[in-house]
């Protein structure tokens, strides 16, 4: 006996085979993609309706309840679970397994989902169709799904091994029997029980059939005032087998219209037995497979929590639970059941209407030895250098001022790199860098991990990997981040950024300081640094973004002076720099595959005395002779980027100076952080002047301003030494 569905009551089986769905039931339960040929009448009217559908949602019914887990932002669901951290995509894939689906845009021919059956496809192969004509979809299946494809084998996978799989339904899933009530809802736990294969725009195509894991639990994505299935799960019944004539495999009678070899590998493959139907978009499911319901052993337990657990109250008491692992993912709202991201320092905000929810971790007190060091314990004395060099950058020798070993390089005529060593006796003075280092992790200084913009990440609103705040002139990053002036700045920035006045006042050869007029300030937790979230790169290993061009950067935007200070504190971090591909390769700025003739030819790049034979030649070659000859150029060099020039250690108290306008257009550098905790603090002068041609006003300009009175010169500790050798 087929048990009815949950959509309609009254149903039988010979309304499913007819294709004739309850009155009010969404386009989910229509079978069948626009029809061609002799049903061009029954094309237009299907091609209407279902333009209608997916332009006005809101016409579903709303679900009867609510998801045990729902996210309004895909990152902050992604930074939350454990088993969807897929920035892009709807299929999570790790070590072999399927972790978790999401439902989302296109599901292909014949998507269906009600109460407990989902039919879809393995994503990829789609192209853009640009067809008006095909107002269910902009895309078209333009590529082969390859069987050996990671979420193909993930999903056999999960059938042999009976993994359950969590499914989470976006908003934008038209086939949802009920309006969705977020953008991101977790359903429930699936099993991955059949693959079958059908073909789409004439190319091969993947499909999946999940089953509902707990079938006595009601499904709350069906429309309110529909009952559920009566009576407990029957397994027995099950959809008509037929072996195919060609490859002797047995398949169950999917659809209504007859038996389709659903093996990819057959050469009957798609082909209907005894049909006059030419049109394979029309075909209905058989609702006796539709009906059909897999047994697993009851035994089987999902491997994950729909839920993740809440963070232990226990932990939470312990200041360095701040700086776990555990303690830097999203967090489930108890109250509302939304997805909390660790967007601030000191703890989880639900941004809810009406839950406002909290949970603020204990302030901090880090001693510089609670930290993870990555050469154990501090210099007593004069540090010693860790670092890496290549030409162009050419060492000079060491120098000693007081307590501070300073190391310089020099780059390209009127740039350098210069920096200031620390040691264990100037950073534990008093008011020195271990009392800065607590007092950081005591103050409210805002830090935020902030929206990255649209250039540097592909997905809306996902957050930056660091925690930031900017203090004094406002300026333009990578993500947007709030400003506050200097005037309502803690006390503890105004008394790094006299420190940092200092160093970049020692690094300025040629030409006097100019202010200090803004402090950008970062905060890292165990690794984390620049760049996409420390989940994706940890936990799945998979980046939607490219890792490389956001953590290599410059600080060339055009309104920032020549000298760029950094104050460490915390834990060692890694400096590199290495030169751009433009220069490197003499490529333009935009494609790292056209080369400019025109193009400077720097120390350090990539074959010179080749680079100025290209450049004088240039203009005389054709078009094929300037390609072959560039192709050769590149050729002859391994990899795509140029390899890191200079690569230095930055440790507690340590201060760095890039100096010279052309240190940041010639080059990039990185920053990772290798310890628990650390901050930087980084000083420019921002030009007033250029800040109001960018929308700001006086009030801004205004915010970069202060006062310096004698007693917050900070003149380096020069006597910290004095009657300690003697």
């Amino acid at each position: 006996m087929v048990r009815k569905t949950a959509f309609d009551p009254e149903a039988t089986p010979a309304m499913a085979a007819e294709g004739r769905p309850h009155p009010e039931a969404p386009s989910s339960m229509l079978s069948g993609e626009r029809p061609s040929g002799n049903a061009a009448g029954v094309a237009k009217q299907a091609s209407k309706k279902r333009k209608f559908n997916e332009l006005d949602t809101d016409r579903r019914p709303p679900a009867q309840g609510i998801p045990p887990v729902h996210a309004m932002r895909r990152g902050d669901l992604c930074e939350t679970v454990d088993y969807f951290r897929q920035y892009q995509g709807g299929i999570q894939t790790n070590d072999g397994f399927i972790r978790g689906s999401l439902l989302a845009h296109d599901n292909g021919q014949r998507p269906y989902i009600d109460d407990e059956l989902i039919l879809t496809r393995a994503g990829g192969g789609m192209l853009n169709s640009n067809d008006p004509d095909e107002p269910s979809s902009q895309y078209k299946q333009a590529k082969d799904h390859d069987p050996g494809n990671a979420q193909i084998k993930s999903f056999q996978a999960n059938v042999e091994y009976k993994i359950a799989i969590p499914m989470i339904l976006g908003q934008e899933c038209k086939h949802c029997p009920a309006k969705p009530p977020y953008p991101y809802s977790v359903m429930d736990h699936f099993k991955a029980v059949y693959l079958w294969w059908e073909k789409s725009n004439n190319k091969k195509v993947a499909r999946f059939r999940y089953e509902k894991f707990f079938l006595q639990k009601a499904s709350w994505w069906v429309p309110k005032g529909f009952s559920t299935r009566p009576g407990p799960p029957d397994y027995q019944p099950k959809a008509k087998r037929q072996t195919c004539c060609s490859c002797k495999e047995e398949h169950p009678l999917i659809f209504n219209e007859g038996f389709i070899c659903v093996n990819h590998s057959c050469e009957q493959f798609w082909t209907l037995e005894r049909s006059s139907l030419t049109d394979r978009t029309i075909l209905t499911y058989n609702p006796e497979w539709l009906a059909e319901r897999t047994y697993w052993p009851a035994e089987i337990k999902p491997p994950f929590a729909l839920r993740p657990t809440s963070l232990p109250s226990e932990d939470a008491k312990d200041p360095f639970f701040t700086t776990m692992r555990a303690a830097l993912k999203g967090a489930v709202c108890p109250r509302c059941h939304c997805c909390i991201p660790r967007k601030d320092f000191v703890g989880w905000f639900c941004e809810t209407e009406g839950c406002n929810y909290a949970c603020q971790l204990p302030r901090m007190e880090l001693h510089i030895r609670t930290i993870e060091l990555a050469h154990g314990s501090q210099y007593h004395g004069h540090s010693i250098p860790h670092f890496k060099i290549q030409e162009p950058f050419q060492r000079r020798p060491s120098a000693w001022e007081g307590p501070w070993r300073i190391e310089t390089y020099d780059v390209l005529p009127g740039c350098l790199v210069k920096q200031f060593h620390s040691n264990e006796i100037v950073n534990d003075l008093p008011g020195g860098p271990s009392d800065m280092l607590k007092e950081m992790t005591r103050a409210d200084l805002g830090l935020k991990r902030r929206p990255m913009s649209a250039d540097k990440s592909p997905v809306a609103g996902q957050l930056t990997n660091h925690y930031s705040a900017n203090f004094g002139m406002p300026y333009k990053f990578s993500a947007e981040v709030e400003t506050t002036a200097f005037g309502k700045t803690p006390d503890i920035i105004m008394q790094v950024l006299h420190r940092m006045i200092w160093a970049g006042s020692k690094a300025s050869e040629t030409e006097p300081l100019m202010k200090l007029n803004e402090v950008l300030v970062l905060g890292y937790f165990k690794d984390q640094q620049i760049g996409v979230s420390w989940i994706d790169l940890l936990l799945t290993r998979h980046c939607v973004c490219n890792a490389d061009i956001l953590q290599w950067h410059d600080d060339g935007e055009k309104a920032l002076g020549p000298t760029i200070v950094t104050f460490s504190l915390g834990s060692n971090a890694k400096m590199s720099m290495r030169m751009k591909s433009k220069f490197f390769f003499g490529c333009t700025s935009g494609s790292a595959t056209i080369y400019d003739e025109k193009q400077e030819v720097l120390a350090g790049c990539w074959r010179p005395d080749e680079r100025r034979r290209l450049n004088e030649n240039w203009s005389s070659w054709t078009a094929a002779e300037r390609t072959a000859e560039f192709r050769a150029f590149k050729k002859s060099y391994k990899g795509t980027k140029a390899p890191v020039a200079l690569e230095t250690e930055l440790r507690h108290g340590d201060f760095i100076v890039m100096q010279g306008d052309d240190a940041q257009r010639c080059f990039d550098h990185q920053i990772a952080n290798l310890g628990d905790v650390r901050f930087a603090l980084t000083a420019r002068h921002v030009q007033p002047s250029l800040l109001l041609k960018d929308g700001y006003n006086d009030h801004d300009i205004q915010g970069g301003e202060y006062e310096t009175k004698e007693s917050d010169v900070y003149t380096g500790d020069m006597d910290a030494f004095v009657g300690r050798y003697d």
